[in-house]
C-alpha cells in the first residue's frame, strides 16, 4: 500500500491477500457480510470479500488489531 500521509502505518501485503485476489471485488460489488479490507494499492482498488459477521474477516481483523498495537507501542 502507498503511504499517503507521514503518520500512516503501512501494513505490507500478506500471502493471504494474494490468495484472496481471485475472489476480490471492487467496492461497489461488495455485499453486506463481506470483508472490506483492501488487498491491492489501486487501479482499481480490490477488497478481500471473504464472508464475515463484521467489517473484516477474521484474518484481516487480527492484522488490523496487531497494527494498532504496534502503533500504540511506538507513541
Amino acid at each position: 500500500m502507498r503511504d499517503r500521509r507521514p503518520d500512516t502505518t503501512i501494513i505490507p501485503p500478506h500471502k493471504y491477500d494474494l490468495e484472496r485476489l481471485p475472489f476480490a471485488k471492487c467496492l461497489l460489488e461488495l455485499r453486506p457480510g463481506e470483508c472490506v479490507w483492501p488487498i491491492n494499492d489501486g487501479s482499481p482498488f480490490l477488497f478481500c470479500a471473504a464472508k464475515t459477521a463484521g467489517k473484516y474477516c477474521q484474518h484481516h481483523q487480527s492484522r488490523a488489531y496487531a497494527a494498532h498495537r504496534i502503533t500504540k507501542r511506538e507513541k
